[in-house]
Formats: structure tokens, C-alpha cells, sequence
């Protein structure tokens, strides 16, 4: 039988159909492959279409730690090496680019799972983002830091205090930019303290600000609302700076829960990231029978026994991993966005996400916006809470101390000589002291003061300028057992704006059971 074969014009045309496909496959190919590389090998595991390498992931047990053997923590940083782009270049990025590829050391160390339950809340970052191009720009960034004594590195050495770790991370990432670290940490304080006397801890210009107040903070709604308005204020200072919270635990409260839990919705509703140590740790520590696993993560105190308050070496070598992968998530993104945007993708992630016109659904436009009015106010539709502008004199700053207009009786006392605890100390009932303070249109005037079960504290009566019969009895000891830190109390509302005197006397009455005087005056506060 014959073979017919194809007339010549129907050959030609199915050559020049192959010629046109090769010409379109080559000149995609380059752009592809560069999109290609640059995503994660993650990412190209979720889309179903294979990965360049695994993951090599263990559980937090096998990576951290071995029960009966003190292991000291792994100092190194995430590997900084470049990953090349792909055959047309690509974008050059960090090693740790490659999301738990070979390449991310802090993947390997705690394991993907380990990595995501730390990352309470991660939100949209737009802020951080902006900071990480600053930084990347070579301009000079400022971090601050806000915290109790766990972050003061309370149990630990300097160079073991999470926030060395993150410091040294940002100039290892960033080493044509100056960056510079202002550690506010204040021991025995809540958020109340830190409401009105932040800027005297950490300066005005900074870009970032961690604040760790979860274990410092009781679970109090009234401390959840000062934590708000701590962070209001932070978020309006100049440079608009970064908030990243991160929380850490403590085991020696009557309950293991802490302000930290009520403030999370805070953080939230403000789109600020959370990283928590404890929804990390906590399910492996409470799978010990021993106190093997409280003797690793935690401090020692003098008598030897565990300080279950304070973290170790290695609880801090864990907060700085967990912030540091957290930050290093939000870099390789900002660095993969930057990078398409340069090869005119307008829609970087693909997502193909445009605001409704009928304004029903948030843009882009939103994502640096401080809501108007509180999380604890209620709901309408013209309120707007103004930035408050407080006075602080404390004894802990350096830039307002606080100094008496008079005091008979009271005398500057450092506890145990330890500088960071400073009081202005009475025993003798009878004794006097005064303050001048000046009060903001809100009107509300505050002392902070060391408040505790066991040190055999007493109380003072406070009152504005002549008003004595409007004070208000103000009381050092309470029955919170282990929990020795500075609360604030308000002294008197409504107050016109101005210049006044705040007065306070020790009282004979006492609520210790053991009849204790002493009084300890720590900061006013005025808004």
C-alpha cells in the first residue's frame, strides 16, 4: 500500500508552528526561571512541583536538648551566604532565604513546627518591612528595647542577653549600616510604669522598639489597657518605629498564665508580631517528670535552687533565635518583593488582590494606621483618643530624676547596692515628702511604688496641693506571693493643667500582717 504523505504546504506549517514555540519557550524561560529560583524551596514544595532540597527537620527534644546532659547553646547566626539566582541572575539572597532549606541553620536547630508555634501573631509587618529597606539603604537604625528584668539579663551574663544575639544579628545582615541598641529594661516594673515613663528608657528616634512585658505584666485588665497605651505612644513616636512583642515565661505565679495572654489581643488589634517562647517550650517541659528540663531553660538562684522567674543562658539563646527567624521571614520576603518590583511585577505574591470600589475591604493605604480609639473603648463612630503627653520623674532615669521639694524622714536607699533598684525610703510614721508635678489636660496624677508580700511594707497617704481630705491611702503590701515589682496608683483625677504639689505621709496602719512601716517610692507620673 502507498503512503500518502502530508502535502508540502501542511509541512511547512507545522515547521514554522515549532520554530515560533522554541522562540516563545526561550525568551520566557529566562524570566521564569528567575521568579522560579527566587522563591523559597518551600514554597515550591506547596505548590506541588518538587523542592531543590528537604528540610532536615527535628523535634525541639533531639535539636536542643538531652535529658541529663547540660548542653551550652549554639551561638551562630543563620547562614548569611548569598544564594544565587537562578540562570539570568536572580536575586541575591541569605542562605536562610531558602525556608528550612540547607541553608536556614535555625529551621534545623528547632524544626519547622517549633518555628511556627512560636509566631503567635505575625501580622501584615508593613512597618518592619519599612525598616529593613532603611536599613538595607545603609541608614543608621536604632532599636529599643522595653522589657523587665528578664530583658535587664537578670541570671545571665552580658554577652548571653537575647538582645546581644538580635543586635549582633542586624549588624551581621546590615554591615554598612550603623545600628545601635538602647536597652530600657526596668526591673520589677509593669506596664503601667512604662505608660508614662517609656521615654525615659529608650530615646525618641528609635526604628524598633521589642517590648517584654508579658511575665511582668499580672493578668489584669487594667494592665492589659496601660500595655495599649504604651503602645499607642510608641507607634506615633517620629520615626514611627517597629513593634515586635516578644514574650517569654515564667513558672513561679500561682498560675502559669500572665498579663501577656490579655495583652496578645492588644497586639493584635494594633497588628504588631508576637513571639512567644512559652507556646514552644511549655508542652515539652510539662511532658518532664524531673527538673531536668526547669534546671536547662532557667536560671539559678544564690541558695543554688532553679529560678523558675528568670530565664538561663539557654531560655535567652532561644529568644533571640525565635525573634531572629521571625525577622529573617519578614527580610527574605521584603528582599523578594523588592527584586520583582525592579522587573515591573506591580502584583509581587500573585495574588491578584484589588480593594473593592465600594470601600468595603481595607487597602494597602491602612497598614501603618493606629486605630482611633482604644481596644477597651466602646464603639461609635466620632470618637478619636488623642496622643497623650505625660511628665515622668523616676528614680530609675537618668533624664528626669525625681527629686522631693521636701522630705523629712525619707532618704535616697538602694536594695541589697544594686543600682538598678533605687527607692526614696521611709520607716518612721509621720514622715513627709513632696514633689512638684506638672499635670496634662487629661489631669490624672500617679505614684509608683514597690508593692510585695514579704518585705514588710506599710502605707502612705497622698493628696494635690492642700486638698488632704481628698487623698487617697496608697498601700505597699499585698497578698500576691513572689511578686515584689513597682505598681502604679492614681492619686487624683481631674486635676486642672498645670503646675501643682503632689504630698504623701507614712501612715501608723499597716496592712502586714507583721506590722512592717517601710515605704518605697519609686516615680509620678502626670497626663
Amino acid at each position: 500500500m502507498a503512503i500518502r504523505l502530508p502535502k508540502p504546504h501542511v509541512i511547512f506549517a507545522i515547521l514554522l508552528s515549532a520554530i515560533l514555540l522554541l522562540v516563545i519557550h526561550f525568551s520566557y524561560r529566562e524570566d521564569f526561571e528567575e521568579v522560579w529560583s527566587s522563591l523559597p524551596a518551600k514554597g515550591r514544595q506547596y505548590l506541588g512541583l518538587g523542592s531543590d532540597s528537604g528540610s532536615n527537620e527535628k523535634n525541639l527534644g533531639d535539636a536542643v536538648f538531652v535529658p541529663g546532659e547540660v548542653k551550652k547553646p549554639n551561638n551562630e547566626i543563620s547562614d548569611l551566604s548569598p544564594v544565587k539566582g537562578g540562570e539570568a541572575g536572580g536575586p541575591e539572597l541569605p542562605a536562610y532565604c531558602d525556608y528550612c532549606g540547607p541553608g536556614d541553620l535555625l529551621c534545623k536547630r528547632y524544626g519547622e513546627a517549633n518555628l511556627a508555634r512560636s509566631r503567635a501573631y505575625e501580622g501584615a509587618n508593613a512597618r518592619l518591612r519599612r525598616v529593613l529597606r532603611k536599613a538595607r539603604s545603609g541608614q543608621p537604625i536604632k532599636i529599643g528595647i522595653i522589657g523587665g528584668s528578664v530583658s535587664m539579663g537578670h541570671g545571665v551574663e552580658y554577652f548571653q542577653n537575647w538582645h546581644k544575639f538580635y543586635h549582633d544579628w542586624w549588624k551581621e545582615t546590615f554591615p554598612n549600616t550603623e545600628i545601635t541598641l538602647v536597652n530600657g529594661a526596668v526591673p520589677a516594673s509593669e506596664s503601667d510604669y512604662f505608660e508614662t515613663c517609656y521615654l525615659e528608657h529608650i530615646d525618641p528616634d528609635v526604628d524598633i522598639v521589642v517590648v517584654e512585658m508579658a511575665i511582668n505584666d499580672r493578668r489584669f485588665e487594667w494592665l492589659a489597657e496601660a500595655y495599649e497605651y504604651l503602645i499607642r505612644e510608641l507607634l506615633v513616636l517620629p520615626n514611627k518605629p517597629a513593634i515586635i512583642n516578644l514574650q517569654v515565661m515564667a513558672l513561679v505565679f500561682p498560675q502559669i498564665t500572665m498579663g501577656g495572654d490579655l495583652e496578645l489581643a492588644v497586639a493584635m488589634y494594633y497588628d504588631t508580631p508576637v513571639v512567644n517562647v512559652r507556646n514552644l517550650l511549655l508542652p515539652h517541659i510539662l511532658r518532664s517528670n524531673s527538673g531536668a528540663m526547669d534546671d536547662y531553660w532557667f536560671s539559678r538562684l544564690p541558695n543554688g535552687s532553679v529560678d523558675l522567674r528568670h530565664m538561663s543562658a539557654a531560655g535567652h539563646k532561644i529568644m533571640a533565635d525565635l525573634i531572629i527567624s521571625m525577622s529573617e521571614r519578614v527580610y527574605c520576603e521584603e528582599r523578594r518583593k523588592i527584586w520583582m518590583e525592579g522587573k515591573g511585577i506591580s502584583d509581587p505574591f500573585g495574588t491578584g488582590y484589588v480593594p473593592p470600589e465600594d470601600g468595603t475591604l481595607p487597602g494597602n493605604e491602612v497598614l501603618e494606621e493606629i486605630p482611633r480609639v482604644t481596644l477597651f473603648s466602646k464603639y461609635d463612630h466620632d470618637t478619636v483618643v488623642p496622643p497623650t503627653h505625660p511628665t515622668c520623674l523616676s528614680l530609675k532615669s537618668a533624664k528626669h530624676p525625681l527629686v522631693p521639694l521636701q522630705a523629712d524622714g525619707w532618704e535616697h536607699w538602694i536594695y541589697k547596692n544594686n543600682a538598678e533598684k533605687p527607692y526614696l525610703r521611709a520607716t518612721k510614721p509621720g514622715s513627709r515628702i513632696s514633689f512638684s508635678v506638672k499635670v496634662g489636660v487629661i489631669g490624672r496624677v500617679r505614684l509608683t511604688y514597690l508593692r510585695s508580700f514579704s518585705f514588710g511594707l506599710g502605707s502612705v497617704w497622698c493628696w494635690i496641693d492642700e486638698d488632704h481630705e481628698g487623698g487617697r491611702r496608697l498601700d505597699g503590701w499585698w497578698n500576691v506571693e513572689h511578686m515584689n515589682t513597682g505598681a502604679n496608683s492614681v492619686v487624683a483625677k481631674d486635676v486642672p493643667a498645670g503646675d501643682h504639689t503632689l504630698r504623701c505621709e507614712l501612715l501608723k496602719e499597716t496592712l502586714d500582717p507583721n506590722g512592717g512601716t517601710e515605704f518605697r517610692i519609686i516615680a509620678v507620673d502626670a497626663i
